[in-house]
């Protein structure tokens, strides 16, 4: 049995899980509010990255995801 294609249209099946795992990761480490643990997820390019399915972003796991945050925000500051 093949697996489905991943494409822009259904990449979105995989974020809340990201997000959701990405989200802890900074209330445990950082610990911020679950409110701006996800707005900083959300405010994120690499938010903007993970939704857009050419990137493979999404298929990173959630620790490469939160490393990427990480350094994101160290590059703004």
């Amino acid at each position: 049995m093949a697996l489905p294609e991943i494409t822009q249209e259904n990449v979105h099946v995989f974020i809340p899980f990201k997000v959701a795992k990405v989200t802890g990761m900074i209330i445990e480490t950082e610990h911020n509010s679950l409110e701006d643990a996800l707005m900083e997820v959300y405010n994120s390019k690499v938010y903007s990255d993970l939704e857009n399915e050419e990137t493979k972003l999404w298929h990173e796991g959630a620790t490469y995801i939160y490393e990427s945050l990480k350094e994101e925000k160290h590059n703004k500051s």
